[in-house]
């Protein structure tokens, strides 16, 4: 099919020389004659003619430097004739993936064809670059960076696992360019949370690379939600003054969609995706709305006047008369406010889409692209610096692991949230679940496999020193600010409190750390059996851990490590478990306080605990039990929908979980770090008690020396010396004594305290056995 265009002009009136103006249009379009027309679309009124034409007076220097950058210097728009070289060149180039008719729409409003013919690079090119030159963040790279290609230039065209093949338009004509039926923001939300398998009204398609779909039972849903959108621009953004006064500088982005209605009938529009408020605050000061703020009734109103002019049938005709003619005007004369507003409301930059590719340089669906753009655009964690930075990282790390083949396509599509339902679970062998989602990550990145090649390329990505003693906390950090993208849902989209307590060591213990230098797994998740693949995805998360559980209370120690991370993640996602901080802890009271803790302790040390315990296990299966069967579900906030629960243990009984009223009684993080301490070792809970014991004395006014001093008070004591030491003599730039006699006063300090230590008694251990029995052979 052609690219489809309504008939009438301005006013509503068929043309009396109908022949001529769809000859015109068909070039200006590239298309062939339309097969139908359309006459459901609000055309503009009698007296809407542009304000701009009104507007008079010599530009002060002022206004000159705040032209729209190459504006002074544009040549006049081309003849629809003149843009058939460009159409020809473009649709064989290897980076254009449209058929002939939607590359033919988008580059229609042109004003510059041999600088877009300019920007075409190879995908193959493209996919070196992409996997070489890793971002602006490598400070100490003593090797040049690849020359990187206009396109490359094209950041934010750049997702996760996508590149938008496209070129930049400098001027691009306005008139024509439709926004996009469905608001993105909400779009992006809907397609990207977790619960993306139910069922949306409409659906955005596209699995032609480059080109969107929409099926809509009639022309008169998509003039209904295209009204429905610029209203919402009308009523929520204005950007007319600025552009007024320095027009549109952000590159708007232009998509190819197919409309498919139910009758067989289809409609090929470009649609703006990214820059929808600036294009509709441009159609303000062609209005002469400007910047006066309008009632719901006046936004429908001139709501359905723009719907009308980005429909009317000779847009690109009068625009391309419009401009040429201001330009025109300005060269012969001189230039006034009345070209300047006329020309910024009417040419913006555009990024037009001619393909989608993975970052390997092969062809990928439109709808991949698009919601990893519209994600990456709209729902980036921004709670702290360099969110996206660090989620573009990971994804990277992903792509490094598929080429060297440590993971499938599938494997990292599913890590990276974009499959669900039964695709997640195919690719993964895990249910469909935030919290198999989010283990499965950690365990891609600490793996033996693929783990290294993660890590490598997250490090080498954000200018991280693998051996640093400090990487497995910022490592933790970057992968749990990507790991946020299965959490996120319209009522809840940053989770800065988890970030902080993954980044403290969330659930992975000490002993998973020990492997991992060893060459081996952290932790492994067990696979979902064959026939259990093909269970709904709430029966399967919970079939796999009724299965967990019991296998970890029968010693298992796999299954322990991965109830521990489970189990832990769901006590970190809940935030019954955050961060070490040493306000938290209170020493002296002997009843739970609120947001405070009984002792200190890191968040992994306090997993193992309740890794070691019957009744931290309890709790450990509980929580993550209690998180799949409630999510996804209702409410849909991933973190407040489930409950961890209190845990008490009788003297000699077994633990059990605390009700009140017959409900689950919440756990607070004091009642966590209770349920821990039995696990901890016997030597973390003898200096526990004594910095209890000396706090509750000094609050009493009876403090016992001898009671507060120990010998792990010592001990802790000699090693923050020993590491003060070690610091100062790795530094780069070392303090120095002012004289030598002051070190050696230092000196004679610590080798008279080094005698002193032989002053304290030592225990001699009773004898085993019968000490007067003769040594054995060998003894």
């Amino acid at each position: 099919m052609g690219f489809t265009i309504p008939s009438g002009g301005p006013q509503g009136a068929p043309f009396v020389d109908g022949a001529s103006a769809s000859t015109e249009v068909c070039l200006a379009t590239g298309g062939t004659p339309p097969m139908y027309t359309l006459t459901t679309f609000p055309v503009p009124g009698a007296n809407d003619e542009d304000a701009a034409q009104d507007v008079v007076g010599k530009l002060t220097v002022e206004q000159n430097a705040s032209l729209a950058a190459g504006l002074m210097q544009m040549e006049p728009i081309p003849a629809p004739s003149e843009l058939q070289a460009l159409t020809a060149v473009a649709a064989a180039h290897p980076a254009v993936t449209l058929d002939r008719d939607a590359l033919q729409a988008l580059l229609s409003g042109v004003t510059h064809p041999h600088e877009v013919l300019d920007q075409l690079t190879h995908p193959d090119t493209m996919a070196a670059q992409l996997a070489s030159a890793r971002g602006n963040s490598r400070k100490n790279s003593k090797s040049p960076l690849p020359v990187v290609s206009h396109l490359g230039r094209l950041n934010r065209l750049t997702t996760d696992m996508c590149y938008a093949g496209a070129v930049r338009s400098p001027l691009h004509q306005m008139p024509g360019l439709k926004v996009l039926p469905v608001n993105p923001r909400f779009l992006a939300r809907l397609q990207h949370a977790f619960t993306k398998g139910r069922v949306t009204d409409p659906a955005i398609e596209g699995s032609m690379p480059g080109q969107l779909e929409i099926r809509l039972p009639a022309q008169a849903d998509l003039q209904d939600m295209i009204v429905k959108t610029v209203e919402h621009h009308l009523l929520d953004y204005d950007w007319s003054d600025s552009i007024a006064r320095t027009g549109i500088q952000e590159p708007l982005v232009g998509m190819a969609m197919r409309v498919h209605y139910d009758d067989g009938r289809t409609e090929l529009i470009v649609v703006i995706i990214d820059g929808q408020s600036r294009l509709v605050s441009a159609w303000r000061n062609t209005l002469g709305i400007n910047g006066r703020k309008l009632t719901a009734d006046e936004a429908r109103s001139y709501a359905q006047q723009i719907a009308g002019r980005m429909f009317a049938h000779d847009a690109l005709a009068a625009a391309r008369k419009t401009v040429n003619g201001a330009l025109r005007t300005a060269a012969t004369h001189s230039w006034t406010a009345h070209e300047v507003l006329l020309l910024h409301s009417h040419v913006a930059p555009v990024n037009l889409v001619l393909g989608t590719f993975t970052r390997t340089g092969e062809p990928c669906e439109a709808t991949q692209w698009f919601t990893e753009f519209l994600t990456q655009i709209h729902l980036r964690t921004r709670s702290w610096g360099g969110g996206s930075d660090k989620e573009k990282a990971v994804a990277d790390a992903l792509s490094a692991a598929v080429r060297a083949k440590e993971l499938s396509k599938d494997e990292a599509a599913a890590l990276s949230g974009r499959l669900h339902g039964p695709a997640f679970t195919n690719a993964t062998r895990l249910p469909f679940h935030p919290a198999f989602a989010r283990a499965a990550l950690f365990e891609a990145v600490l793996s033996a496999g693929a783990g290294p090649h993660i890590r490598a390329a997250i490090a080498e990505y954000l200018s991280l020193d693998p051996n640093d003693r400090t990487f497995p906390r910022k490592l933790l950090e970057i992968v749990a600010i990507f790991a946020t993208r299965f959490l996120r849902s319209e009522e809840k989209t940053v989770f800065p409190q988890m970030v902080h307590t993954w980044a403290d060591g969330g659930a992975i213990t000490r002993q998973m750390w020990a492997r991992i230098t060893e060459g081996k797994d952290a932790f492994t998740l067990t696979r979902l059996k064959s026939e259990q693949l093909g269970l709904p995805p709430g029966e399967a998360a919970k079939a796999a851990v009724e299965d967990l559980r019991k296998r970890a209370e029968r010693d298992d120690p796999t299954a322990r490590d991965e109830l521990a991370v489970l189990g832990g993640d769901a006590l970190i996602v809940a935030e019954a478990l955050t961060r070490d901080r040493g306000s938290k802890e209170d020493l002296i009271s002997t009843k739970p306080q609120d947001r405070k803790t009984p002792y200190r302790s890191k968040p992994p040390s306090i997993v193992a605990a309740l890794r070691a315990t019957t009744a931290g296990r309890l709790m450990l299966g509980e929580a993550l039990a209690d998180w799949v069967a409630k999510v996804p579900g209702q409410p849909e906030d991933f973190s407040r929908g489930f409950v961890v629960p209190k845990i008490e243990t009788p003297d000699g009984g077994t633990p059990r979980i605390v009700q009140s009223y017959g409900l689950t009684q919440r756990a607070t993080e004091w009642d966590i770090f209770d349920t821990a301490y039995p696990g901890l070792s016997s030597s973390r809970r003898s200096t526990i008690e004594a910095r209890q014991k000396a706090a509750r004395a000094a609050k009493n006014g009876s403090k016992n020396e001898n009671e507060s001093a120990t010998l792990k008070t010592l001990q802790t004591d000699v090693s923050r010396v020993q590491l003060t030491i070690e610091k100062i003599l790795g530094s780069s730039n070392p303090p120095r004594f002012a004289e030598a006699a002051d070190r050696e006063h230092l000196q004679q300090l610590l080798w008279k305290l080094s005698v002193e230590v032989r002053d304290i008694p030592v225990d001699v251990p009773p004898p085993s056995g019968d000490p007067y029995a003769a040594p054995r052979e060998g003894e």
